[in-house]
């Protein structure tokens, strides 16, 4: 009897082959996947549910084959879920069904039915009950990678009472760190941003935003890359226990738990503290990053400490204007002589992250800053053409105590290395 229930699919020759280290999982284990993959130097690994993703992971390939860690999240009901395998160089997906059990937490999502064997020789395994099929295409910061990685988000475009087309929303994906590394997304339909990132490797804070035709901040969340179909359905699981195997499991998985917590960090969204990125190091201030240097430098330690950086602009940068537009308070940055040009936004900046509110910004604690640079021409990222960026660094680089933006995602993420694309 196959112990894993393979998903066999005759559309398409599949992008991987998958192999897991064992025929069930407790959730909270590490589960072990080994890929082999032709022509390719990335895979991708996910966990999903008819919920969404679940757990996933990037693996690394050599000679056509690589493996992986997933670490399962403890808090998984107990079910089957679909592992799925890809390729930036193929949308085709490779399915197989994972059994994991969570003797440790019930959940109203659980479809499992536990049978107990006490046969010496018995082992121990999940058991499909019906057939099941779904739909192996995936659909169709053209989504292969080519030379950057690809990341996708979901952005909610009905918000407030108002519906946004795709042309009516400005997506972009930034660093967070003393330098400037900020990609504006393209818009694939009214709520799929997806953003071409390059020269960023390794794991790295970012944040998700996403801003309207008229200021207002939309809530964006990252998605997978690539957006393989859920499951409309799954086999109910019968898992056929030995309780000594379970317990043993169950105590091991505990020990793996403590032993990875130092290391471990959940996901914050929109807490923009230290310790939520304490195991990352910001990316150091470098001035000539956009390839020239800032047209204005102020390095705040040469100035009289105040306490907001409203008083700063007023008492030291001339240069930057503030005013109200259509209600909304907007910044503006010239070059001497030069009149303040108000066709185009200003791109504003702090430690990489931009600025919808810039009341928050005007209000935020001065004494935190150590630069303001200030760039006079004319910047694209993206779509958007920007008259000017005011960047903000702190001195930690890293937002601390910013006011939160309840509709941006703040998270840590890691990029593939250079070697891997």
């Amino acid at each position: 009897m196959s112990l894993i229930a393979a998903l066999v699919l005759s559309l398409s020759t599949f992008a991987a082959s998958i192999e897991t280290d064992r025929t069930w999982y407790l959730a909270g284990e590490a589960m072990k996947v080994s890929v082999t993959a032709d022509n390719a130097l990335i895979a991708y690994a996910e966990l999903c549910d008819t919920y969404g993703l679940a757990a996933g992971t990037v693996l690394s390939v050599k000679e056509g084959t690589g493996t992986g860690i997933i670490e399962l999240p403890s808090n998984l009901h107990s079910g089957y879920y679909v592992l799925s395998v890809y390729t930036r160089h193929n949308i085709r997906v490779s399915q197989q069904l994972v059994a994991v059990v969570n003797p440790l937490r019930k959940s109203e999502d659980d479809d499992i039915e536990w049978v107990r064997i006490t046969h010496p020789d018995s082992l121990s395994y999940p058991q499909t009950g019906e057939e099941t099929s779904f739909s192996t295409l995936v659909k169709d910061a053209d989504v292969r990678e080519t030379e950057g990685h690809i990341i996708k988000a979901r952005i909610k475009n009905a918000y407030d009472g108002h519906i946004f087309k795709s042309s009516q929303i400005i997506p972009s994906l930034a660093i967070i760190g003393k330098q400037i590394h900020y990609f504006e997304g393209k818009m694939e339909d009214d709520s799929t941003a997806v953003f071409y990132t390059y020269g960023i490797q390794g794991k790295q804070p970012l944040v998700l935003s996403a801003a309207s035709s008229t200021g207002v901040s939309l809530p964006i969340e990252m998605i997978s890359p690539f957006v393989t179909l859920l499951p409309k359905r799954l086999p109910h699981l019968v898992f056929h226990y030995k309780r000594s195997e379970v317990e043993a499991r169950s105590m091991d998985m505990q020990r793996h738990q403590i032993a990875i917590a130092p290391a471990k960090h959940e996901i914050k969204l929109g807490d923009f503290s230290d310790d939520t990125a304490e195991d990352v190091v910001p990316l150091d201030y470098d001035e000539t990053v956009l390839g020239t240097k800032p047209y204005l430098t102020y390095n705040l330690d040469e100035y009289r400490q105040f306490h907001t950086i409203r008083e700063v602009l007023i008492e030291y940068v001339s240069c930057v204007n503030h005013r109200k537009v259509n209600g909304v308070t907007q910044m503006f940055v010239r070059k001497e002589q030069d009149p303040y040009n108000t066709t185009l936004p200003t791109l504003v900046l702090i430690d990489g992250m931009p600025v919808f509110d810039a009341e928050q910004l005007l209000n935020y604690d001065a004494r935190r800053i150590h630069y303001i640079n200030i760039y006079g021409d004319q910047y694209t990222f993206g779509n958007g053409i920007y008259n000017g960026i005011l960047s903000f660094v702190s001195r930690t680089g890293r937002l601390t105590n910013y006011p939160t933006d309840p509709n941006v995602q703040y998270l840590v993420y890691e990029f593939p290395s250079v070697s891997q694309y």
